[in-house]
């Protein structure tokens, strides 16, 4: 008698959500294999690639080939491929297909073409749904060169080169659309026009919402978009709405703001935000464009409260800092003229940020001493100078900054029966949705960091692949939460050491978590093969019925028949 276990766990659910899209096919029609390949077409073992990265949450290329080898009969069955083997999945065919996926045109066609195919197939609005967009970036430890650049680092590494990624996201899933990835050292705001150009031309867009941060804010990027008939959610920096602009329209507010709430912890309505409008003339005298934009303009108490904190900080730092600064120390030095003491004094008023808060008053006295003669050294007078400073808080523009925080002005051109005041509140505030998206590719479901690849061009591939994955975890998760909240329902027995608590917005790690120790036994006793897959919970069946996926995909391996079975690959 001969036996083998093979973990099954989430691969058969994986390949079916898969196969909704018909995503070998569109694989194989775009990135044909070359004639010398051999063995599972390069679509199968990219599905097979794609698995092991959601199952294992792990990209490296160099463990495939052992993960495929012990789970032959599972993927063979699921990828319709009853000759696969683990050599489908050598380092040496994995890399050829990122040397593949590193065609920046065939690429682009393929992700059009594959963008059509989802939105199709689960029937997401685009017209009535916003896309995010927002700059990520990849690191590695490596010389700077080529397109790994030194650049600012959102991961505060500074010391590492990286490489950046624009991405554009679909809402409500944070599904990833369409990506760019250029040098580290790109400045963000050059890379929103190239991807907005590309997907309003892709996907034939109309009237359709963006959501950036206040970089896609620039003049030029609103004038492209309202050109294009789309519409803008923006916040403005300072450059583009001032302070005093700011406090113009608080001084002007209406005396009933829209309010926004959200319920606490306790089922009670909590202010979340609050606001009004303003409209306002837009001009770009390069194209010779003008428009009406509204200004919404925002406030949230607990973005106020932490500004608040930290200005009182800054405040208090930089008052210590003064207190201290003449005191003789070891190590710091002396300032010995009225010139040094400002510029120190300025020095730490602008690291601080409150050089318009506090007032120094530099006090200066003069010290004369007569040393007497000594050796060479005739009779002399000594001058020294000493500083004393007077620190003064301006409570009056205290009082003024400490109004203005929390308040924030948004630009939109979107009309208000399309976008309300409210609605432009809650879609920005939900920027978070794309930021939960670069934790999941850089560090939890994809875990891109850290890369161990050499090549730009392939980590640049890798990445669009991550990406890829990274559509089927957000329609995984749409789709369960969609079934639960339709069916007003919650699910239980996801959350480790929790079992008991229900929920009906999982994540798609809890959902794929929950199909592990599912296994395969497969026994050989007098030249026949009988198999068996361990029986599904009911946690796992309602997930299926959730997915629309059969439970035969799983129950159906213990139909399989075989004259014969390879054992000794494991």
């Amino acid at each position: 008698m001969k036996s083998k276990i093979e973990r099954v766990d989430d691969i058969p659910l994986l390949i079916a959500e898969f196969a909704k899209s018909e995503l070998i096919d569109l694989l194989n029609e775009h990135f044909p294999d070359h004639g010398n390949w051999q063995g599972a077409d390069g679509g199968k073992v990219t599905i097979g690639f794609l698995t092991y990265i959601l199952s294992r949450s792990d990209h490296r290329i160099s463990q495939v080939e052992t993960w495929a080898s012990e789970r032959t009969l599972t993927l063979g069955h699921c990828l319709d491929e009853p000759e696969l083997s683990g050599k489908d999945f050598t380092d040496d065919k994995l890399t050829n297909l990122l040397e593949r996926f590193s065609d920046e045109s065939a690429w682009a066609d393929f992700e059009h073409a594959h963008n059509q195919r989802l939105i199709n197939v689960y029937q997401l609005s685009v017209q009535e749904e916003p896309i995010r967009l927002d700059a990520m970036i990849t690191q590695s430890h490596r010389a700077a060169r080529g397109e790994f650049q030194y650049g600012h680092s959102k991961q505060h590494r500074s010391d590492l080169p990286q490489l950046k990624t624009m991405l554009a996201t679909l809402d409500p899933l944070a599904m990833p659309l369409f990506s760019m990835t250029v040098a580290g050292n790109t400045a963000d705001d050059v890379l929103y026009l190239p991807v907005l150009k590309a997907l309003i031309a892709k996907l034939q867009l109309f009237h359709q919402l963006f959501v950036g941060d206040c970089k896609m804010g620039s003049i030029e990027i609103r004038s492209f978009l309202h050109q294009k008939d789309q519409y803008y959610l923006v916040p403005l920096s300072k450059k583009q709405c001032s302070q005093t602009e700011l406090s113009a329209y608080l001084t002007n507010q209406p005396s009933e703001l829209v309010e926004v709430f959200t319920e606490d912890k306790d089922g009670k309505a909590k202010l979340k935000a609050k606001g009004f409008e303003q409209i306002e003339e837009v001009t770009d005298d390069e194209k010779g464009l003008k428009w009406e934009e509204r200004r919404i303009i925002v406030y949230a108490p607990a973005f106020a409260n932490r500004q608040k904190i930290a200005f009182e900080n800054r405040l208090t730092k930089a008052k210590a800092d003064l207190e201290v600064l003449l005191q003789a120390k070891q190590g710091r030095k002396k300032l010995r003229t009225h010139a040094e003491v400002q510029n120190a004094v300025q020095q730490i008023l602008i690291k601080h940020k409150v050089k318009d808060f506090i007032q120094v008053n530099i006090e200066q006295q003069e010290e004369t001493k007569t040393l007497r003669a000594y050796g060479n050294r005739p009779e002399r007078i000594e001058k020294k100078l000493h500083f004393q400073l007077h620190i003064e808080v301006n409570e009056t523009l205290k009082d003024q900054h400490l109004q203005n925080l929390g308040w924030r002005v948004y630009a939109t051109n979107a009309p208000k029966e399309q976008l309300s005041t409210e609605q432009a509140i809650l879609c920005y505030r939900n920027e978070y949705r794309i930021e939960h998206k670069f934790d999941e590719l850089i560090n939890r479901v994809t875990a891109l960091m850290p890369v161990l690849l050499h090549k730009p061009h392939r980590i640049k591939a890798l990445i669009r692949l991550l990406l890829l994955a990274l559509k089927y975890v957000s329609v995984i998760q749409y789709q369960v939460r969609s079934e639960l909240k339709a069916t007003k329902q919650k699910i239980k027995e996801l959350i480790p050491g929790n079992p008991g608590r229900a929920t009906d917005k999982p994540t798609t790690s809890l959902i794929l978590g929950a199909f592990k120790n599912i296994h395969l036994n497969i026994v050989s006793i007098d030249n026949k093969i009988y198999i068996n897959i361990s029986d599904l919970k009911p946690v796992q069946l309602k997930i299926l019925v959730c997915l629309k996926i059969p439970p035969e995909i799983y129950q159906g391996f213990s139909q399989l028949a075989f004259s014969r079975f390879d054992f000794s690959e494991m």
